[in-house]
């Protein structure tokens, strides 16, 4: 499975079964063997780096864009959905945020 910027996945990258959320542009995802992600979390910080997910996602909570890793293409047990283009707006302002760009 080739992962998609938007979608989240669930995968255990060492902490047991969570959601991660795709951030990495499709081209890069495309060619090479891992995508970048941002873990998901019910935990409410009120922090610049953290975006809400909306009522018509498909999960509830938050995508903590200071924990990013790497997600290999293996890893993935489960595709949740895809987040709404108006989440993906605040993800894209909690990552600038995040990595001061």
């Amino acid at each position: 499975m080739i992962p998609v910027r938007g979608r989240v996945y669930r995968a255990d990258l060492g902490f047991g079964l969570k959601p991660w959320l795709v951030v990495s542009n499709n081209a890069r995802n495309n060619v090479i063997d891992d995508c970048l992600v941002a873990r998901i979390t019910t935990t409410r910080r009120d922090l610049p780096s953290w975006a809400p997910l909306a009522a018509g996602d498909p999960l509830a909570g938050y995508v903590n864009c200071d924990d990013l890793g790497p997600l290999y293409r293996d890893q993935i047990v489960a595709d949740l959905g895809a987040l709404s283009m108006r989440t993906m707006m605040e993800v894209g302002r909690a990552l600038r945020h995040a990595l001061a760009l």
